[in-house]
């Protein structure tokens, strides 16, 4: 247990990274599309150079269809992160964006009858509580204004919008849960993702890399800089690649458990960035954001600590 701890930390950590390359390259005009599309590519490459393709063009239905799905999830989310910029303030779009852990232990509880245990339960409570804080940093005042203007269908858009985004963003990591729990077959304990971890990871970033690659073209959006694309889209694929593979060794534990630690870690990572190498201030909002995520990851380890 105390190493699938270990690789789901390191596992956060890898996504950090991701969010702390989307920070860099704001300034660069190399946005969140193109460093996802750098990430399929290389993710594509890394994973596709361990397939076996005799084995790959024998997957199963779910092995083969989950993983593809996952890029319509990226898809719906980076098209309605857009409309609900549009449509309402951003706080309450990064509470969505990194409640992912919260979609795959629902996921899991119904899916895998997993229990939540009581320090689980509180951990999850201290991860939302560390989103809702994180939501607020580097927000001024009047960006979460309410405008007294706005008609109810934008209000319910905005809604649906988050929504959206919410299960958009969760797809990958609940497919990573489900493929990472289900077995294969009955009466053996061999998964999915153990059996055919490179062909399902390799389907995953290829078509991360086909629909980010479709956006760009359609958006028309090309970064001031190729080597600033190259730069930050290699380390935000490092820590992709990374944080999906340490990820998926420890996926079929319970949900509660490494999801939140993982979610918080990857949150903790960017704010901690956001201050040491950004030179942001120590908010209120900063402080809340680091006591509750490391409350959370403290909870979801407080029943191994007391044992």
């Amino acid at each position: 247990m105390a190493g699938a701890v270990m690789l789901t930390v390191i596992s956060g950590v890898g996504f950090g990274l991701i969010g702390i390359m989307f920070r860099m390259g704001q300034n660069r005009n190399v946005i969140p599309i193109h460093i996802s599309m750098c990430m399929g590519i290389a993710g594509a490459i890394f994973f596709g150079i361990q397939l076996s393709w005799s084995q790959f063009f024998h997957l199963p239905l779910l092995a083969l269809l989950l993983p593809i799905v996952s890029s319509f999830g990226n898809l719906a989310s980076m098209h309605f992160t857009k409309v609900s910029l549009s449509k309402g303030p951003l706080s309450p779009l990064w509470c969505a964006m990194n409640l992912t852990f919260l979609t795959v232990v629902i996921y899991s509880s119904i899916v895998f009858s997993e229990q939540i245990l009581p320090f689980q339960f509180a951990a999850l409570a201290a991860g939302i509580l560390c989103v809702v804080f994180a939501s607020y940093l580097g927000n001024s005042p009047k960006s979460d204004d309410g405008d007294p203007s706005r008609s109810t269908k934008d209000k319910l858009i905005y809604a649906g919008a988050l929504l959206i985004v919410l299960l958009g963003n969760s797809m990958a990591f609940v497919i990573i849960k489900d493929l990472g729990t289900r077995t294969i077959a009955s009466g053996t304990n061999t998964t999915y993702l153990m059996e055919y971890r490179s062909s399902i990871y390799f389907l995953m970033y290829l078509s991360m890399a086909i629909t980010c690659l479709v956006l760009v073209v359609i958006q028309k959006a090309k970064p001031d800089s190729i080597g600033d694309l190259i730069k930050f889209g290699s380390i935000a694929a490092i820590g992709s690649i990374v944080g999906m593979l340490l990820l998926g060794f420890a996926a079929a534990l319970p949900a509660a458990y490494i999801f939140t630690i993982n979610g918080m870690i990857s949150i903790l990572v960017g704010v901690i960035a956001s201050v040491a190498a950004f030179g942001e201030k120590r908010t209120p909002a900063w402080y809340g954001t680091v006591g509750f995520g490391i409350l959370a990851v403290i909870l979801a380890n407080l029943d191994k600590l007391l044992s």
